[in-house]
C-alpha cells in the first residue's frame, strides 16, 4: 500500500493541495489536520516558495549522500540500527 503525505489548506470546507497531485479522481485518501499553527504556516506560504524549499532540500540531500554500499538500507534500516531481524520484501 502505497502511503505519501500531501500539504494542503481547507478553504469553505474544501480541501485544497498546495503542491501537485497525480491521483485520479476517487482516489481514496486519509486526511489529518495539523495543529492550527501550522495550518497558518501553510496559507502564508506561496506554491513558488514551497517548491523553492523543497528543491533546497533535495540539492542538500544530493550534495550530503554518501553511498553505503548497502541497498536495502531504507527498508531494513531497524535491522542495521538496532540488529532486529530482516523484515520479509
Amino acid at each position: 500500500m502505497l502511503m505519501e503525505s500531501i500539504k494542503g489548506i481547507v478553504r469553505n470546507g474544501v480541501i485544497y493541495p498546495i503542491q501537485p497531485i497525480s491521483y485520479p479522481d476517487n482516489y481514496p485518501v486519509i486526511i489529518t489536520f495539523l495543529e492550527s499553527e501550522k495550518q497558518e504556516q501553510l496559507v502564508d506560504i506561496s506554491s513558488e516558495e514551497y517548491e523553492a524549499g523543497w528543491d533546497t532540500l533535495e540539492l542538500a540531500l544530493n550534495q550530503n549522500a554518501v553511498d553505503t554500499g548497502i541497498r536495502d538500507l531504507a527498508h531494513q534500516h531497524d535491522h542495521y540500527l538496532y540488529g532486529k531481524q530482516k523484515q520479509d520484501e
